[in-house]
């Protein structure tokens, strides 16, 4: 089952998406307009996030999910709503 994430992913060139991971593994988050919007519990869920990645070995596409879903739990939310946050925020 692919979510709405990595479909988009996927459907990027594969140097564009590269390009993407290593600017958003390598940076901060983009705190946008969708960032102010999160509640409190979500952008705690959404920075543990950017931190696994960040302290990830590659390779690392293969454990974005696994990472969604540790963060989601850890914070009582769902993997759907960080997935959501993701395609409105960072995959534009």
């Amino acid at each position: 089952r692919l979510t709405k994430t990595k479909k988009k992913m996927s459907n990027l060139p594969f140097k564009k998406f590269r390009k993407e991971l290593n600017e958003r593994r390598n940076g901060e988050p983009e705190l946008g307009d969708e960032y102010k919007k999160l509640s409190p519990v979500m952008k705690g869920a959404i920075n543990d996030v950017y931190s696994m990645i960040n302290n990830t070995p590659d390779p690392i596409v293969d454990k974005i999910q696994g990472i969604i879903e540790t963060a989601a739990k850890k914070h009582g939310v769902e993997s759907d709503d960080i997935e959501n946050y993701i395609d409105n925020e960072l995959i534009k």
